[in-house]
């Protein structure tokens, strides 16, 4: 009866049981307390084992404070495309979008009612404007409209940036929009680089636009105009069949499908758009790209908090059971082995810090 006592105390699985939720709860209060907010421990644990890390480019890499460079019209007046740029504008959420409102309450031009207005995802919007029909958005969606199918739109100019053509019957032209890097992007960069992750940047901006940007802050890949289900399709070819850890951070609406798509899903919480929000499993509350590192650093410290945890408390218990089958273990011996485990992995929670 003895020898059963120990062995019912000494084979107890507290430790053990402990080991894995109390050091997942220490790292998201601990991430909590710096604008890291995990949601669940899975998001920990698969973060702590990405080796390819995919970045949108505005608002993510870039500050996403977009400033008009130049505005070109090729057919129609400028008023008019001021006032139609403005009056679709004000229905759409999209950052350039809400760029070209913040740049109109300078030109003094007002908006126009607009009817009918459509989304079209990764692409623009299309609206009635005073009884015309107008698009505005990228190239691409110029270019699916009838008189543009057969012709080609003028180049891009000198200023490398986002650009958005708005098109109707009697208009064309477009504006060109820069934004500031980050100056913490390419320092969370390099530091990716050091420890081995590779870096990939999937934008739907022209090439000349993602390149100067990828420049600047030193990424390893530029993949660009991408639409949202090409970005999708991006994130799935980096997982490679699910070998590959991925985690993709972005901001918008555009990015939210491929923030689903990733192992874990990072979002700018400032700036985040609710449906980038909804699917991201981290945020970094604080809108800081650099978060990031600290948020892949208390991962892996508690992964591997874990992984002792789970050594010390099954370890004793495994060492105990042997020896109180073989000899006769005091039951005294047997609660300090318990209970000193149990203690141990408490102790080892403080370990998890940043």
């Amino acid at each position: 009866f003895y020898r059963t006592m120990t062995l019912l105390v000494v084979a107890s699985p507290c430790a053990l049981v402990l080991s894995v939720p109390s050091a997942i709860l220490s790292a998201i209060a601990s991430g909590a307390r710096r604008g890291i907010l995990y949601r669940g421990g899975a998001a920990i644990e698969t973060l702590a084992n990405v080796s390819v890390v995919a970045l949108d480019k505005t608002g993510t890499l870039t500050s996403g404070n977009l400033t008009l460079a130049e505005i070109e019209v090729f057919e129609g007046l400028e008023e008019q495309f001021r006032k139609v740029a403005h009056s679709l504008a004000r229905l759409s959420e999209h950052p350039l979008s809400r760029a070209i409102r913040k740049i109109a309450a300078t030109w003094g031009t007002p908006a126009m009612e607009a009817a009918n207005f459509e989304t079209i995802l990764g692409k623009g919007v299309r609206a009635n404007v005073d009884g015309e029909t107008y698009v505005m958005g990228s190239r691409k969606l110029v270019m699916g409209l009838d008189r543009f199918a057969n012709r080609e739109l003028p180049p891009a100019g000198k200023t490398a940036g986002a650009v958005v053509w708005v098109a109707g019957d009697n208009l064309l032209g477009r504006m060109v929009f820069t934004d500031e890097v980050r100056p913490e992007s390419a320092v969370t960069l390099k530091a990716l680089h050091q420890q081995g992750v590779r870096t990939v940047m999937l934008t739907g901006d022209h090439p000349d636009a993602a390149q100067l940007i990828g420049t600047k802050v030193g990424i390893g890949e530029i993949l660009s105009e991408l639409s949202p289900d090409k970005k999708v399709e991006a994130v799935e070819n980096l997982k490679e069949g699910g070998k590959v850890r991925v985690a993709m951070i972005g901001d918008g609406v555009n990015d939210a499908p491929c923030i689903a798509a990733a192992d874990v899903g990072v979002a700018m919480g400032a700036r985040g758009s609710d449906a980038a929000l909804e699917q991201a499993e981290v945020v970094l509350m604080n809108d800081r790209i650099e978060n990031f590192l600290l948020a892949r650093l208390l991962s892996v410290q508690a992964k591997g908090i874990i992984t002792q945890n789970i050594v010390v408390a099954l370890g004793t218990v495994l060492v105990m059971v042997c020896a109180a089958f073989i000899y006769p273990v005091p039951l005294t011996l047997g609660v300090a082995a318990h209970e000193g485990s149990t203690l141990l992995v408490v102790l080892n929670l403080s370990l998890i810090h940043i």
